[in-house]
């Protein structure tokens, strides 16, 4: 119980102080009163390089924006009530989404229920065409309700620049269980998180003369959250890529093919989980795999995923990716992810370096403002999720290296 006496508080808030639950109820109200921060600046496009002018270009965003049932008080203790109300955070969110007016949008922690009854019929109005993946429990929960409050990925595409031409749902907890066998890791500590990713192959409605690609492959997953379960994390994301590569496989598609990948990795850019996906391999007795031998249940699913160089093996991926932000753009953008306990980049947009190259990207919030109106964390008023949304512009090329 807080010791109130001396304080210049009403009569009416030393009274709340005094009922039952009274401290946490005056701790709230107080918190539910707070003068909002002033209107933050715009965050600045950077540019990176000059478009040639010869080839399509087109705009992504990736951003997770919080699942409703996840903003919880206990989680955010933080915010103001206000501010973890879904019906403002929507209205905020589709704000930030119609301003950007992107030509691909890949979300995180979307519900079912929202994707299907708030979020496509809202982009759908703007001439966007969606898809959705729930995470894998959905498939066992018993009723209809608990299903709809399943969280997963969407992404969504222009139609007037794109068609959807196949698409994929990877369910790791569900490759975790079909290749475990002698891997009693893959069940203890993989298959019990339920984390998904979706493929999706774009036929581009109008390349431009001469252009050598007129498909395009977008992905989006969201990893595991824990940093104690760093291997999993490292694991979700080569039997994402080893996923992707069947998928290519499966359009007749070569690796040279432009692909561009979002997600929420929960993971900092000098993370191993990045330096697989940048360096296409990353070496099986890596420190985030924290001892677990994986190697046995990855050579069983699929003999490429292995490599071995000079005796030392390696988990590999075919593709070669780079990161839209780069360091330089690093500075301008320091966290993706801003709470109370951590503020950091977690959130990624990558490319492939063959066929993609990066023109601009947006840049992170105003330090000097968070400075002048004491914000601890989001969500807030301005802010509807603890993420921020990260958006790339992105240009076609011909080069065969870049």
């Amino acid at each position: 119980k807080l010791e109130l006496g001396g304080n210049p508080l009403t009569p009416e808030l030393l009274q709340m102080s005094m009922e039952v639950n009274g401290t946490q109820k005056l701790l709230q109200f107080l918190l539910d009163t707070l003068e909002d921060p002033d209107s933050p600046p715009e965050r600045p496009w950077l540019t990176v390089r000059e478009k040639t002018g010869k080839h399509m270009t087109f705009t992504v965003m990736c951003y997770n924006i919080l699942a409703e049932q996840l903003a919880t008080r206990t989680k955010y203790g933080y915010c103001p009530s206000a501010s973890l109300s879904w019906d403002k955070r929507k209205e905020l969110i589709m704000g930030q989404i119609r301003k950007a007016n992107t030509d691909i949008i890949a979300l995180q922690e979307v519900e079912t229920d929202k994707f299907y009854n708030q979020f496509r019929p809202l982009l759908e109005a703007h001439d966007y065409e969606g898809t959705f993946c729930p995470k894998s429990r959905s498939k066992t929960l018993g009723s209809e309700e608990e299903r709809k409050r399943v969280d997963g990925c969407a992404i969504f595409f222009k139609k007037n620049k794109f068609s959807l031409a196949k698409e994929k749902y990877i369910d790791y907890s569900m490759l975790a269980i079909a290749n475990s066998e002698g891997a009693d890791d893959m069940i203890n500590r993989v298959q019990t998180k339920d984390n998904i990713g979706i493929c999706c192959c774009l036929d581009i409605k109008e390349p431009t003369q001469g252009a050598r690609h007129s498909k395009l492959i977008i992905l989006n997953t969201h990893i595991n959250w824990d940093p104690e379960y760093s291997d999993v994390k490292l694991i979700q994301n080569i039997m994402f890529m080893n996923e992707v590569d069947a998928f290519v496989k499966e359009i007749k598609g070569s690796y040279n093919i432009p692909m561009v990948v979002c997600g929420d990795f929960n993971s900092t850019p000098d993370s191993a989980v990045i330096e697989f996906l940048l360096k296409s391999q990353i070496s099986t007795e890596h420190s985030e795999f924290h001892g677990f031998k994986y190697h046995g249940f990855l050579k069983k699913a699929n003999g490429e995923c292995l490599g071995n160089k000079n005796g030392t093996k390696y988990f590999k991926h075919n593709f070669k990716l780079k990161s839209c932000y780069s360091d330089e753009m690093q500075e301008n953008l320091k966290y993706t992810n801003y709470t109370y306990d951590f503020k950091g980049i977690l959130d990624h947009i990558l490319h492939s370096k063959d066929s993609l190259r990066t023109v601009g990207v947006l840049g992170g919030i105003d330090e000097d403002w968070m400075v002048r109106n004491k914000v601890t964390g989001c969500p807030n008023v301005h802010y509807p999720s603890d993420h921020l949304p990260i958006i790339a512009e992105l240009e076609l090329t011909n080069s065969n290296s870049r």
